[in-house]
């Protein structure tokens, strides 16, 4: 079966998973466009840089490649030594109505298979766990589970990559480590791929070394020093397409054409690294002579001079500033989220192809309080500064119109005619417990459909709708998989306009593509 999504992607399901052929040849001999394959437990995406091919193509492709000749990938058996000490054990034995030995006998007796990655890098859900340990997930998150915790929840087992919020029952813990952003090879980035045979072996030594954030390392020299980060800060690019396969979300910018015109208005390549930062508080102290840009929420930016005499800032300029002089913003104006290019772009360590900083994921790091970053070239060149570049965003085509452009999402039609035109109609306003993972529209909410969807793939703008009937906005640090249903997509185009809408704010759909469902 074939649901579009939106302009770019189809979601293919299979009852009994993607057939190893298929995923063995979209690595191989994918077809032409195909930007990106994710398997979750029966649904495949395929997303597309630009526009997807029609359905017909599409299968005349899928039927051409069941018929080919290129052999799936060999079975690979990994094995994963557990000391049993979980915190659950005691639980989950009196539950499943055995001693702790016969949890620790079936678990390591039972022959697992990864189905898919998905919730955090390298975390792969595993089939094969024994039917008497098939016990619910705990009815409150644990906030934080530690890295390298072997748990069951539902159906499946998997192992903790990183640190992060969960809720299934914890049995142990192992030195393994899934995810190893630092490894040199891909192969030995990711220890799991879908198809694994998996086992867990009983080894009380097996002791994980303390999992250990990255963190910003100042370089030598550095040009600027935060004073204060204010309400967010961090270090932002393009982010890092091509992993969510492996359950690694893309990330970066959450206004790309802000980000871009920085990098315009310093005469540089468009997708190097700068500061993003939200709200107002941030102070920033210039170590050397140098000049920046600013773009993105019109935030409100003042110069300190070394003698405290003050002068504005205006947005979507450069600024140059002398060794001494602090920069400090009170506020965005026009948004959300803004950013601050330095020339070279920012000095980072990159991880997976790039410098974006994802604190639940583990990947890239950000300067604290009292930190210093620098850029990778000339810090002041020659007429750069006197030239005062500004850029009227109300140039950039669709910066000043701020209705969002929402397809239908593949479980669109689930919802009924009265909740699709309840979810266009609105209004939503944007709940101040949104984040970079996901945006929160507060409003009436919207009926659900009933019965349990699996995980499936979650595309960077999936609206999602939980029990509660309130939307759901996935943006680019979001995970990628989700077991809601999905009743729209927002338009890769627009999501930034979501990012910059302030709690509080309106969100407007503008519809694309529902006459068949309204």
């Amino acid at each position: 079966m074939l649901w579009r999504w939106g302009r770019s992607a189809w979601l293919l399901r299979y009852p009994d998973g993607a057939p190893a052929l298929l995923t063995a040849r979209l690595r191989n001999s994918p077809p032409p466009g195909l930007a990106e394959a994710v398997t979750a437990f029966s649904t495949l995406l395929l997303e597309f840089h630009g526009e997807a091919p029609e359905a017909d193509r599409l299968t005349r492709w899928l039927r051409e490649t069941s018929e080919g000749s290129v052999e799936p990938d060999p079975d690979r058996r990994i094995e994963i030594p557990v000391r049993f000490d979980g915190e659950d054990l005691e639980s989950v034995a009196r539950a499943a109505g055995m001693d702790r030995a016969e949890v620790v006998r079936r678990h390591i007796g039972s022959a697992f298979r990864v189905r898919c990655l998905g919730f955090s890098p390298g975390f792969a859900y595993l089939d094969g766990l024994d039917p008497a340990l098939r016990l619910p997930r705990r009815s409150t998150p644990r906030p934080r589970v530690a890295a390298g915790s072997v748990a069951i929840g539902g159906d499946h087992a998997g192992v903790y990559p990183v640190p992060s919020p969960g809720g299934w029952n914890l049995l142990g813990t192992t030195p393994v480590r899934p995810f190893d952003p630092s490894a040199k090879d891909e192969d030995d980035r990711f220890l799991f791929r879908t198809g694994d045979t998996v086992r867990f072996i009983d080894d009380p030594s097996a002791t994980p070394d303390p999992f250990v954030p990255p963190v910003w390392m100042e370089p030598e020299s550095p040009w600027m020093r935060v004073l204060a980060t204010g309400a967010a800060l961090g270090i932002q690019d393009p982010g890092r397409p091509g992993w969510r396969r492996f359950g690694v979300p893309p990330g970066g910018w959450l206004d790309p054409d802000a980000a871009r015109a920085a990098h315009r208005l310093l005469g540089q390549a468009e997708d190097l690294p700068l500061v993003e930062f939200a709200g107002g508080g941030q102070v920033f102290e210039a170590l050397i002579a140098t000049v920046v840009a600013i773009t993105g929420a019109d935030p409100r930016g003042e110069v300190v001079g070394r003698r405290g005499e003050v002068r504005p800032v205006r947005p979507w300029s450069n600024t140059a500033l002398a060794a001494g002089e602090r920069l400090r913003f009170r506020g965005a104006s026009d948004g959300v989220w803004s950013c601050l290019a330095i020339r070279g772009g920012v000095e980072a360590t990159r991880v997976l192809g790039a410098a974006a900083h994802h604190a639940r994921a583990g990947l890239g790091a950000s300067p604290k309080a009292g930190q210093g970053f620098r850029g990778q070239s000339d810090p002041f060149p020659p007429g750069l500064a006197g030239a005062g570049r500004w850029i009227d965003p109300v140039r950039i085509p669709g910066r000043r119109e701020r209705t969002v452009r929402v397809w239908p999402g593949p479980q669109a039609g689930a919802f009924g005619a009265e909740a699709v035109e309840r979810f266009l109609r609105g209004p939503w306003t944007v709940d101040p417990r949104s984040d970079r993972i996901g945006y929160r529209l507060a409003g009436s909410g919207i009926p659900v459909p009933s019965g349990n969807l699996e995980s499936e793939p979650v595309l960077p703008g999936s609206i999602q709708v939980p029990p509660d009937g309130r939307p759901i906005v996935t943006l680019p640090d979001g995970p990628t998989l989700g077991g809601y249903p999905k009743i729209g997509w927002v338009d890769p185009r627009d999501l930034w306009k979501v990012a910059q809408t302030p709690p509080g704010g309106s969100v407007v759909w503008r519809p694309m593509g529902w006459e068949a469902l309204t």
